[in-house]
């Protein structure tokens, strides 16, 4: 795999433009971008077969029940219109992720953050501008799913979702991941907390500021362990919020940067692939350097850049918005669409 994911002065500015929308409500860009979501879901059955992603609607129906998810009767219109596979998407996330929030010379925060799934899913994402009290925001998103991975909104914040190690609740170390999986289910199931990603949908709603949106993030009860990170506007508003059900874990330190492994050192958990570890160390020593005015991509690199890597963007509250959809085929990397404020 090349050191250098692409050069956007020669690469980027000539890929097919990510599908934009903005007017709309959820269901009606859903029912837009219907065309990708069967391409969506036609992926994972690769993985999953028809019949059990119907099972998985089923039992996330009743987990969204549960939790007395705000967008609910939106969910039931994204099925109504896009059928089967729709409760799955908005109750799961088994994508893995780098993320990091490095600073201007000016020391102004920048998000960078990449995508990790097994399947080549960037190709059906899709961006949204939806309007709050507080002013736009804009979504990176696939059809059908009500809650918030990544996102940007313009004077405020940006904040993206990277998925959590299990925790090591059966004390049998790393033999016990078939059993902690299994434990991690099955009180995500019996939970009434929020879904990580319709709590920061829900964020980007209602918080005003980054101060709101951390506060928010930290206190809310979940209904299954996440890492969120939290890029603000001023010097110094940038963390990390390493999240379980009841408690919280915040890295506000100079490396502000994550992967899919627990950096607070009291709590155990099976990191999620590739590399986890690497891959924040790899982070680290990226934010040891000042974010060039150009915003460039140097840093998307091995291990940050890796087989599952599907999407990276990079985002700021000024009116930087960059993302790149793309494929990694036996160390080939290939961009499919871009997306530029």
């Amino acid at each position: 795999m090349s050191d250098i994911f692409f050069k956007e002065s020669e690469d980027f500015l000539v890929l097919p433009k990510m599908p934009y929308y903005e007017g709309l409500d959820r269901v009606q860009v859903s029912v837009a971008e219907k065309y990708n979501f069967d391409g969506l879901v036609h992926r994972l059955r690769f993985l999953t077969p028809k019949f059990i992603l119907k099972i998985g609607d089923r039992i996330g129906a009743r987990l969204l029940a549960r939790t007395k998810s705000p967008y609910l009767e939106e969910i039931n219109g994204f099925s109504k219109h896009l059928g089967v596979g729709v409760e799955t998407l908005n109750t799961g996330y088994e994508w893995a992720c780098t993320a990091m929030v490095r600073e201007t010379a000016s020391k102004h925060p920048v998000l960078h953050r990449v995508l990790d799934w097994s399947l080549p899913m960037g190709k059906y994402m899709h961006v949204a501008k939806y309007e709050t009290e507080h002013g736009p925001y804009y979504d990176i998103n696939w059809s059908g799913n009500s809650g918030i991975i990544n996102a940007v909104a313009p004077k405020r914040f940006v904040i993206s979702i990277n998925q959590s190690p299990i925790p090591m609740r059966s004390n049998l170390g790393k033999i016990g991941f078939p059993i902690d999986w299994f434990l991690q289910r099955r009180a995500t199931f019996q939970s009434s907390g929020w879904l990580p990603s319709h709590l920061l949908r829900h964020v980007f709603e209602i918080a005003p500021d980054y101060h709101s949106a951390v506060k928010i993030l930290t206190e809310t009860p979940l209904a299954i362990p996440v890492i969120f990170t939290v890029c603000g506007r001023e010097e110094g508003e940038k963390c990390i919020i390493e999240r379980q059900e009841n408690s919280a874990h915040i890295i506000e330190y100079s490396n502000v940067c994550t992967a899919n492994h627990w950096q607070e050192h009291e709590w155990s958990g099976h990191p999620r692939p590739i590399r986890s570890r690497d891959r924040l160390e790899a982070a680290k020593s990226a934010c040891s350097d000042y974010v060039e005015e150009d915003f460039n991509w140097q840093w998307l690199r091995p291990p940050i850049l890796n087989k599952h890597s599907i999407m990276a963007f990079i985002a700021n509250t000024d009116g930087v918005m960059k993302v790149a959809n793309f494929r990694v085929v036996d160390g080939v990397v290939t961009p499919i669409s871009y997306f530029s404020l």
